[in-house]
């Protein structure tokens, strides 16, 4: 199992960067409920999920919550915002680690890109944090930075770069490394040989432990690198 390989542990874990967080989100959660009660949240904005159970918080007590875990085991927390989506729930993390065993948190946006760097305010990480793992898509290997990065004139700063450029395996590796904002790294969209291959070559530059993933056909081992 993927949250296996990530050492996911009771309590609060957060996820950003680009390429696949939702997917890995809801990948985590359909894996731990065999484990214990699951909330996911957010501390930006996202879509509700067409996996779990939506609930909306605002109005909403602590002691409903925990009946809502008890029955679905799973459930997608959040205020809603004027334009449909989940955003920030009204409930402190301490008192959701008070009623679920597994807090996942989306922690970050990216505008559907591969990769993302973070402006000084991002990603927006819960102090209860206990592990952040970044989840990168490997498709943006070969790709203009402009084309596949959010925040692209950030990661331009910190690569000294061009937006024109063709993003480069050494290139993903040197934005992770030197944001460092993560415990992990998932390199996500490895559907296919060559796209492992490239997998293992950032995973060689990348300081920290990376797990190789194709989200899409439930498929991940930890890199050899």
């Amino acid at each position: 199992m993927i949250s296996d390989l990530l050492n996911i542990k009771k309590g609060v874990t957060s996820v950003i960067g680009g390429g696949g967080k939702t997917t890995l989100l809801n990948t985590l959660a359909n894996e731990l409920i065999s484990k214990g009660t699951v909330i996911i949240t957010t501390t930006t904005h996202i879509m509700p999920n067409e996996v779990f159970h939506n609930v909306i918080d605002d109005t909403i007590s602590l002691l409903h919550l925990s009946e809502q875990l008890r029955e679905h085991k799973c459930i997608c927390l959040g205020s809603i915002s004027d334009n449909g989506k989940l955003c920030t729930t009204s409930h402190t993390f301490d008192d959701l680690c008070s009623i679920a065993d597994y807090i996942l948190v989306e922690a970050d946006g990216s505008k559907h890109l591969p990769l993302k760097a973070h402006l000084d305010f991002e990603p927006v990480l819960p102090f209860e944090s206990t592990q952040v793992i970044s989840v990168v898509g490997v498709d943006a290997v070969g790709k203009k930075l402009e084309d596949a990065t959010h925040r692209c004139d950030k990661a331009c700063e910190l690569l000294t770069c061009n937006k024109e450029d063709v993003i480069t395996e050494k290139m993903v590796a040197t934005l992770l490394n030197t944001e460092n904002l993560h415990d992990k790294v998932v390199l996500n969209k490895c559907d296919t040989d060559i796209l492992k291959n490239t997998a293992e070559l950032i995973s060689g530059y990348i300081k920290t432990e990376c797990v190789i993933s194709s989200l899409l056909k439930g498929e991940w081992y930890v890199s050899s690198n």
